[in-house]
């Protein structure tokens, strides 16, 4: 039997504190769970939070928005415009809006920790949260300017119209994170496909090509 080594170990029982902590923040919310409560159910001692996270429980939830910030950051640049370019419009629109899905659901208790607890957010959380929301709207614009460019889409003001595609996901999101349906289609996959249809519905170019939306 391969024996774990000291690195190993502490590298498990820091990862068990935080996603121990995690649960409990979005079962019982930050300033209702104990760090007792954390502890406890990993049947460990006070002490041992402390050593890996000496500020507490407030360290915890500073590393746990940070670390979900930078893996997210790191998955959605993977999906690069080399990816997507080649893909029919419509393919890449639902490409686009499946992965920024996939990276922010696939997590639930952080989000609604994130949704419940946002004035827990310090300068620089809430800043590198901003910058990632804004660095999709600048991408997904330039995506759509492309497409233009191509005559596949009308000219319009492509900022706002990433941002009005992205506040649409965003009805679907808050509806799983809060668990109570705003919207009416079954699942993410047939919520896209309406919301892509819906946004290229508005985007068709005009009679010669080059209808104008300001």
């Amino acid at each position: 039997m391969t024996q774990i080594s000291r690195k190993e170990q502490a590298t498990a029982t820091r990862e068990m504190l935080l996603e121990t902590a995690k649960g409990l923040f979005a079962e019982m919310g930050y300033h209702g769970t104990p760090v007792r409560a954390i502890t406890r159910q990993i049947r460990k001692g006070d002490g041992i939070l402390y050593h890996y996270f000496p500020g507490g429980k407030q360290e915890i939830m500073a590393v746990l928005l940070r670390e979900s910030f930078e893996h997210r950051v790191r998955e959605i640049k993977q999906l690069t415009n080399e990816t997507i370019e080649h893909l029919p419009l419509r393919e890449a629109l639902l490409a686009i809006l499946g992965k920024i899905n996939e990276l922010f659901l696939d997590d639930l208790d952080l989000m609604r920790i994130l949704f419940r607890e946002n004035d827990l957010l310090d300068l620089a959380e809430a800043k590198q949260l901003a910058s990632m929301m804004s660095e999709r709207v600048a991408s997904i614009a330039d995506f759509l300017r492309r497409r233009h460019e191509k005559g596949e889409i009308r000219r319009m003001n492509f900022t706002l119209a990433a941002r009005q595609l992205l506040s649409m996901w965003m009805q679907y999101s808050y509806s799983s994170i809060i668990g109570i349906k705003v919207v009416s289609e079954p699942d993410s996959s047939a919520y896209m496909e309406e919301l892509v249809d819906f946004a290229l519905s508005l985007w068709q170019p005009g009679p010669d090509g080059n209808g104008t939306i300001e």
